[in-house]
């Protein structure tokens, strides 16, 4: 994919999500794995997990990836741009506008709609770290007669249970509990 491709998927995806990150990653595994298979299902999943853990935004730090990936500096620096665009233009229009619109009951009405549209896309992104991380396959499995494929993955279950644990009843930060789960998922993949 060249730059300007790039740059206009990432323009796309970051026009259509509201809600940061976690909003944006139902769009990107469907215009990256599903539409484009630019990527398959485990490279989404470790380009997300990647993209957690370096500093900065999700969406941000997942195009720059791609972008790099696909095209190389170019493909990143467009990506990247592309992603950013929007919010940018948005945010201008918004700083200049926000005193006039913020009493509108049809701005309030929209911005309730895209509430409970960025929570399901959020609720999206918990399933597919479900499927990838806790269930040995997708889902749509159960759907499609292969039962017998579904099925829970002791490792991934394991820690997410120590880790939901951990951050429930204990003073930990972030940094350790995930620290704590990636020392568990290479431990544990061995035995």
């Amino acid at each position: 994919m060249n730059p300007f491709e790039l740059f206009l998927l990432f323009v796309k995806i970051a026009v259509l999500t509201f809600g940061g990150g976690y909003a944006m990653i139902p769009l990107f595994q469907y215009e990256l794995v599903t539409k484009g298979a630019l990527i398959n299902g485990n490279e989404f999943a470790n380009l997300i997990a990647l993209a957690q853990v370096t500093p900065g935004p999700i969406g941000l730090n997942a195009a720059t990836y791609i972008g790099y990936q696909q095209s190389g500096f170019w493909g990143s620096l467009f990506a990247t741009f592309g992603v950013v665009l929007p919010s940018l233009i948005l945010i201008i229009l918004l700083v200049y506008s926000l005193d006039k619109i913020k009493d509108n009951r049809y701005f309030k009405s929209v911005l309730q709609c895209i509430r409970a549209v960025t929570l399901g896309l959020i609720f999206s992104a918990v399933i597919f770290f479900a499927e990838t991380s806790i269930f040995t396959a997708p889902f749509s499995t159960l759907w499609k007669g292969k039962i017998s494929d579904f099925g829970i993955s002791w490792v991934g279950t394991v820690i997410f249970v120590l880790i939901f644990c951990l951050q429930k009843f204990t003073r930990l930060s972030v940094m350790y509990l995930m620290i704590i789960a990636a020392i568990l998922g290479f431990g544990l993949s061995y035995i």
